[in-house]
């Protein structure tokens, strides 16, 4: 027959591994700042990601591929803008069709770009009818690429990559040092509490 092996505790002294209500408080205030901390990264990086376009999934052929297409686009945008003729005495139609060939080439702000193009081009399809020209063709086509662009967003291979990045770096510091405040006046809170 085995025989039973007892553990006896003594109630009047307290083991030694015993837990704090301190440590206890100390644990769930580690896991409530990580929590915060990622909510507020999670919220930011969605902000930034619907603002210029780009999500970390987006694959460097798709992005190769848009860098192609926004290359083609700005460059055809400037080149008609000299063939119009720029005056450089004042700001014309010419001019908004250099500066949006440009941000486009560079991917710089292509969200807002794409918006302002796709309304100036329509604007300009609306004027001239619906007869069929070269230059209708054209505006319809810059139309179609601006709503594309709107749509996709840069690509990885842009300005707006590299402001999104910057920005998403900037949000993590400040998220982490809002729920460091918090905490501390978690903190402070308790101890106000024990006095």
């Amino acid at each position: 027959m085995s025989s039973i092996n007892v553990i006896s505790i003594d109630p009047a002294q307290s083991a030694k591994s015993a837990l704090h209500p301190e440590v206890f408080e100390r644990i769930a205030r580690e896991c409530r700042f990580s929590r915060d901390v990622k909510h507020y990264n999670v919220s930011a990086q969605k902000s930034i990601n619907l603002a210029f376009g780009i999500n970390k999934k987006v694959s460097k052929t798709k992005s190769r591929n848009l860098l192609l297409l926004r290359s083609v686009a700005g460059i055809s945008l400037v080149a008609s803008a000299f063939a119009q003729g720029l005056d450089f005495t004042s700001f014309s139609a010419s001019w908004a069709m250099v500066i949006m060939g440009i941000s486009m080439v560079f991917g710089l702000f292509s969200r807002v770009i794409s918006i302002m193009s796709a309304t100036f081009f329509t604007y300009v399809l609306a004027i001239s009818g619906l007869e069929i020209s070269l230059a209708n063709i054209s505006a319809a086509a810059a139309v179609l690429f601006s709503v594309t662009l709107f749509i996709t967003g840069p690509g990885k291979f842009s300005f707006d990559n590299i402001l999104r990045r910057s920005m998403i770096r900037y949000a993590k510091v400040s998220s982490r040092r809002k729920a460091e405040k918090l905490a501390n006046l978690r903190l402070s809170y308790k101890a106000m509490q024990y006095v």
